[in-house]
């Protein structure tokens, strides 16, 4: 019995020393590794587009599209939020939180800005913009199966709406 106790002693630190060294070789390949950064480049440098919209003059100056490194440090990279944008391009934002929501944003000119957000489930929200500096801000909330549109033609005022549905059925619309 003693012996069937010694044995298994004896198994018991041979297996501890195994799983030590295991854990040490893998604490040295950690320290190895590198990854890439989270946004992929999905133009190759040697292609560029030309999209013209409504009666706009094409563009004079043609940019190219100039992929980042591929490992770059974490003080250097710059999350999509952070990024301001510079004036004559258009911004699109949208917030959803739920399910089986969807937010469309279409924009054509330069300085427009659009937010969307949508709180619940089921939820449509579609932005239309064709014109110059215009602003929409619209809000969702708990509207499952509502659709709204918001169609904003060149010089109309900024749209800034809630739309609501009460824990009654009734819509709270507030502009």
């Amino acid at each position: 019995m003693q012996i069937i106790r010694m044995k298994r002693l004896n198994d018991t630190k041979s297996a501890l020393a195994a799983a030590l060294v295991l854990a040490a070789s893998f604490c040295q390949i950690a320290t190895e590794c590198r990854a890439e950064t989270a946004y992929v480049a999905q133009i190759p440098v040697n292609v560029t587009t030309t999209v013209q919209l409504g009666n706009l003059p094409p563009q004079q100056q043609q940019q190219q599209y100039h992929p980042s490194s591929s490992y770059l440090s974490a003080s250097m990279a710059s999350t999509p939020e952070a990024i301001i944008v510079p004036r004559g391009n258009n911004l699109a934002r949208t917030l959803e939180i739920g399910t089986r929501n969807s937010v469309y944003h279409l924009q054509s000119g330069t300085g427009n800005s659009s937010t969307a957000g949508i709180i619940g489930n089921y939820g449509n929200i579609n932005v239309l913009q064709s014109g110059n500096n215009l602003k929409s801000n619209v809000v969702l909330l708990n509207g499952a199966g509502l659709n709204v549109s918001v169609l904003q033609p060149a010089g109309s005022a900024p749209v800034n709406v809630l739309i609501a549905r009460l824990p009654g059925g009734g819509l709270l619309i507030k502009r």
